[in-house]
């Protein structure tokens, strides 16, 4: 899973309403009409032996699911979250609230989850039927970023990586992965401090700034798991 990095600057338009589908065909001949090294990046990444999988959107009934992944993934190697992943899964027989909730606090915490992940987990279960999921295929992305981040545990970056894996947003970027911006710095020859630059950059490639992040990403091996 990439690192989360701090940055003073969002270009993210949150407020208008999102395309409906990650279209690479449609990124790629944006991408060769206003950014060349984009477009190189994608066609490289579309092509490869090991092309880019596409998201797309889950069902609604799996969205806890993606929250419960993404809190035990939080600062651990994509293997061990796969082994606590598994353990956590096979504990509850069901990544549902219902089976958060009835789950013994001491026995889901053996699966391999820090105590604070596990209240994370175990309160996010309570409020889950507060967060109204039923409407986020409405909403846009930053209504939805500002519901996730209600619960405990969730922040910006995760929010944003709900939104390209889950929801399968189109338009999606996240200035907060350290492995997106440092695979832009380095095919773009940018450094941390040209600020202005990379916003500029990232906002040329919008409405599919979900592609170019997938092509970023398959450049650097600290990619994040599908959540």
């Amino acid at each position: 899973m990439s690192k989360r990095l701090c940055t003073k600057f969002d270009a993210t338009n949150l407020q208008a309403k999102p395309l409906m589908t990650i279209n690479t065909a449609a990124a790629l001949k944006h991408f060769k009409q206003y950014d060349p090294v984009m477009a190189g990046l994608l066609e490289r990444a579309l092509t490869a032996r090991y092309p880019i999988a596409v998201p797309r959107p889950k069902p609604e009934e799996q969205y806890f699911g993606s929250i419960v992944s993404s809190i035990i993934s939080q600062q651990i190697s994509t293997k061990a979250a796969d082994a606590v992943r598994g353990r956590v899964l096979a504990f509850l027989g069901e990544f549902t609230p219902q089976a958060a909730l009835e789950a013994d606090f001491d026995d889901l915490k053996a699966c391999g989850l820090s105590n604070q992940k596990t209240k994370y987990i175990k309160h996010n279960a309570q409020v889950w039927h507060n967060i109204p999921v039923g409407d986020f295929k409405q909403m846009t992305d930053g209504e939805v970023i500002t519901e996730l981040t209600r619960l405990y545990g969730i922040g910006r970056w995760t929010a944003e990586m709900f939104l390209m894996f889950s929801l399968a947003r189109p338009d999606v970027f996240s200035f907060g992965d350290l492995g997106l911006m440092n695979s832009l710095y380095k095919h773009y020859n940018y450094r941390p401090h040209y600020v202005r630059k990379v916003a500029r950059t990232v906002e040329a490639w919008s409405p599919h700034r979900t592609a170019a992040s997938l092509a970023l990403w398959h450049t650097v091996d600290n990619g994040p798991v599908l959540l």
